[in-house]
């Protein structure tokens, strides 16, 4: 099966030390990119969660003095974007490629997601093998890769809901591969992946 289409040079883009200038190179060079991955993704994330997706590109923030420290595309099931929202997102950091589940932003809907997270938050826990890989990046520092979550535990999801109180930012969950593997990664496993991750999403957007 073919790769996904990354390079070495792609995650060496991270390398930049000049914020604007890794910015400039990010947003012309890697987004483009997984654009590309994202829409061979779309229909076979659509079938894995059983619904339409829309492709959303996400610009590197543009913040003085700070140069980015991702770039990702995400999938969400409105034309309105992802604030607020759970879609689903492949990201990429200077040493890793991602799949991830998120919600990051305020909307309406954050109340009844905390809910159902509370609500089924047992079922999850015994899902077992989908989420044996599972960290939370909400709060990460892009240095050393979180620990793994303990997602075996109905604690933790409950406490993944609480990220979506009123006075949080959301949450960012999801799996990793070392950019060493990126370029034989196949297209087949990271939609295997997505699979995994499949019920925390379709929670969250029922």
């Amino acid at each position: 099966m073919a790769g996904l289409g990354l390079t070495p040079s792609d995650f060496g883009l991270f390398g930049i030390t000049d914020p604007d200038e890794r910015t400039i190179a990010l947003e012309g060079k890697l987004l483009p990119t997984l654009v590309t991955l994202g829409e061979g993704c779309l229909s076979g994330l659509g079938r894995v969660v059983g619904r339409t997706l829309l492709l959303h590109p996400v610009k590197p923030p543009r913040r003085k003095g700070v140069a980015p420290e991702e770039v990702r595309v995400a999938f969400s099931d409105t034309s309105k974007g992802i604030r607020g929202v759970p879609h689903l997102a492949i990201v990429a950091t200077r040493d890793h490629l991602h799949a991830r589940v998120a919600v990051r932003g305020d909307s309406p809907r954050r109340a009844a997601m905390r809910a159902a997270l509370e609500r089924e938050a047992a079922n999850l826990a015994r899902k077992g093998k989908p989420f044996r890989r599972l960290r939370a990046f909400h709060g990460w520092n892009f240095e050393e890769l979180p620990e793994l979550a303990p997602a075996h535990s109905a604690a933790f999801w409950v406490e993944l809901g609480d990220e979506l109180a009123p006075d949080q930012d959301g949450f960012d969950v999801g799996v990793s591969w070392p950019r060493e593997d990126a370029r034989s990664i196949a297209l087949g496993d990271l939609l295997g992946v997505f699979r995994d991750l499949a019920p925390l999403y379709k929670l969250l957007a029922a």
